[in-house]
């Protein structure tokens, strides 16, 4: 006859269980809690004119309850409580038109954690990383450091219906232009390419390349083609962008090719999408699919000789 076994050891068994299974790669290790802190920090300010008393409000409501990855990213992207107030002040109907596509991000969860399998069955070497959905002083969709995978989730809810009416530039007009809500899956498949990556690169081509295979890794990983304005600009242009960019490709200055969506005057990011033809092709011409992937996830990007040797054997010129 079995004895019965003591609760303290059977709680014991169950968080080592929950231990392993977060440690694993069974599922990645997501948060959403900054999103509800700062909704519950937006409402509250909206009830107070003066600016130093909202700002007061906002660190201990969002700021101060804030996961690591919200810390990290206002490291990374340089706000803090006095940028987050002045955003709300000054762009009240984006705030009001995105507020409930960012309450939608839990249900997409179950979908990146699948995707996040695939994506080690194409890639055994994948290292997990922890995923922060965060609320950003509208800085950017999302961005990495080390193994943390953080998503401003204010621009990658965005969506054609999202109003944009009082920003100056196109930027967000842009990138909204061609989202869906759901389009959040293939921002954290990118940036979670970006944790799996070592380097950022010196020169042009070394940079494109690093942005563009995580957009390539991410279609391998979702199965179907990307929808992003960039992307598909590209494909429409791409004979004359192929051309362009062979002439800048070796310089160190990216203006005219990436993270420029503010500044320029006919698509932004281009050079994502030369990075992403770049490897595709790669891809596509290496008899050996699994190593391919290998190759364009452990390229050293900073590594002009490697970067230039990778594009010849991409055979896209």
């Amino acid at each position: 006859m079995r004895k019965n076994i003591p609760v303290y050891l059977i709680a014991f068994i169950l968080l080592f269980t929950s231990a392993v299974r977060v440690s694993g790669q069974e599922t990645p290790h997501a948060f959403t809690t900054d999103i509800d802190n700062f909704w519950i920090a937006f409402d509250s300010i909206q009830t107070i004119k003066e600016k130093e008393k909202q700002v007061e409000v906002m660190k201990e409501l969002y700021i101060d309850k804030g996961t690591e990855g919200l810390k990290r990213f206002m490291e990374l992207r340089r706000f803090d409580a006095v940028k987050l107030v002045e955003a709300i002040n000054k762009y009240p109907k984006f705030w009001r038109s995105i507020r409930p596509n960012t309450l939608t991000i839990e249900r997409n969860l179950p979908a990146i954690e699948k995707h996040i399998k695939e994506f080690k069955v194409l890639y055994p070497e994948l290292r997990a990383a922890k995923i922060f959905f965060t609320i950003t002083a509208i800085r950017v969709a999302g961005t990495t450091k080390d193994s943390l995978v953080l998503i401003g989730s204010e621009i990658t809810m965005g969506n054609k219906s999202t109003d944009v009416s009082e920003f100056p530039d196109k930027r967000l007009y842009n990138f909204f232009q061609s989202q869906e809500s759901d389009n959040i899956i293939p921002v954290v498949i990118h940036e979670y390419v970006h944790t799996q990556q070592k380097t950022e690169a010196k020169i042009l081509l070394g940079q494109a390349i690093c942005e563009g295979a995580c957009d390539f890794i991410t279609e391998l990983v979702l199965k179907e083609q990307l929808k992003n304005a960039y992307l598909r600009y590209g494909r429409e242009h791409e004979a004359e962008l192929k051309q362009q960019f062979k002439k800048e490709m070796m310089g160190e200055d990216f203006s005219n090719w990436l993270y420029n969506g503010a500044t320029t005057k006919t698509m932004g990011d281009l050079g994502y999408f030369m990075g992403y033809t770049i490897s595709k092709s790669y891809y596509q011409h290496a008899k050996n699919k699994s190593k391919a992937i290998k190759d364009i996830i452990t390229l050293n990007y900073s590594d002009q000789a490697a970067v230039v040797k990778f594009l010849a054997d991409a055979k896209y010129y």
